[in-house]
């Protein structure tokens, strides 16, 4: 069969200027990849911008994830896209005023001009992605305020710092130290510090209000003590706290949490950051593959499983049995091949086919082959 494309089932429109620029900026292939899926997942629908989870946007563009959420960093940073918190990931547009995008070489740049004034340093191997514009003047330094960030226009750039900066005088430690933004050198004189620069609070009855509302709205109540421990530890202030009680919300609407077993301990969950996770929505397209296998071959006999609402558990379900075997096109075959081979007991269904136990089952002869 060959493919047809037809306007009639949907099309983007975009403005000659724009793609000329994007074709022209000197973006690598990962970018350009991840930039044409954002103008697909924006303008293909009418809208300039839309809340787009990195997997969707790896899905589409055949880019690993981890991969996707470092482009769009960088993208963000350069100036190419707007990207903001959202609910299912990130709203992400793009920058349609392109005289404003940043190339890699300013971004790179070693050189500043004096006249300009302000120089960002990076340490060598940091990545960009991490850039923020210092709000905080500092003349011994040079810095001023109110200038983009790693502008062509105003001189703000970014210059690695080599290793000179080794033998830099206790003087110039002082200096620096005298440039930290003003809340960050308040909270040093009051208070210890917490992760990256937060405010740790110094109150236990307030740590203890906080883990106390955590672990309510936690849904797994297991090994207290330890939940404890490392809620201690992290010792998170208001801002932080309703950021892990908002992630514990999207986790529990989302279905990746519908079953218990996928639901990692309190401490686990805590230690390793989980509030940070990318939440899944929606099946992969490799997911939506598997179960249209099944119900291509088994739907009618055993019920079609819908793709919609996303169920956590059964995504994490298929994605482990993708791996029972490396033979090319084995999830296209399994389910075809038990239809025609097996006789399955009454009570079974999707989720058990693709379970270990079940694909052992079919693939073994533990239930009754039909007769040919």
């Amino acid at each position: 069969m060959t493919a047809s494309p037809q306007t009639e089932d949907g099309y983007l429109m975009i403005a000659n200027e724009l793609m000329e620029a994007i074709l022209g900026f000197g973006f690598s292939l990962r970018e350009q990849s991840v930039l044409f899926t954002i103008i697909r997942k924006t303008y293909g629908f009418r809208k300039k911008e839309d809340d787009i989870s990195a997997s969707q946007i790896g899905d589409m563009c055949n880019v690993a994830r981890q991969h996707v959420t470092s482009t769009l960093n960088l993208l963000a940073a350069r100036r190419v896209i707007t990207k903001r918190p959202g609910r299912f990931g990130s709203i992400i547009g793009v920058q349609k005023d392109h005289r404003k995008w940043v190339t890699m070489q300013h971004m790179r740049s070693a050189v500043a001009s004096p006249d300009l004034g302000q120089v960002d340093c990076l340490e060598d191997g940091e990545s960009t992605d991490s850039v923020v514009p210092n709000q905080d003047t500092c003349p011994e330094l040079g810095h001023v305020p109110n200038q983009d960030v790693a502008s062509p226009n105003s001189g703000h750039l970014l210059v690695p710092i080599r290793d000179t900066q080794k033998t830099t005088s206790k003087d110039n430690q002082q200096k620096k130290r005298s440039c930290a933004p003003q809340a960050d050198r308040e909270s040093e004189s009051r208070t210890s510090a917490g992760r990256q620069g937060r405010a740790t609070t110094g109150s236990s009855d307030d740590l203890q209000n906080r883990f106390a509302r955590f672990y309510a709205a936690y849904p797994r109540k297991k090994s207290r003590k330890a939940a404890e421990k490392a809620f201690a530890k992290l010792n998170p202030d208001e801002q932080l706290l309703a950021d892990i009680l908002s992630s514990l919300d999207r986790a529990m609407t989302s279905g990746e949490w519908t079953d218990p077993q996928f639901i990692p301990y309190p401490a686990s969950w805590l230690s390793a950051e989980g509030w940070r996770d990318e939440i899944q929505v929606e099946y992969s397209a490799g997911e939506q593959a598997v179960i249209g296998f099944f119900n291509d071959a088994l739907g009618e006999q055993l019920g079609v499983v819908p793709m919609a609402p996303f169920v956590g558990a059964r995504a994490a379900a298929i994605r482990s049995f993708v791996t029972f075997s490396q033979k090319p096109g084995f999830t296209e075959r399994y389910f075809p091949w038990v239809r025609d081979n097996t006789s399955l007991p009454p009570g079974v269904g999707f989720d058990f086919l693709i379970s270990r136990k079940g694909f052992s089952n079919a693939t073994s002869g533990q239930h009754e082959r039909k007769a040919k």
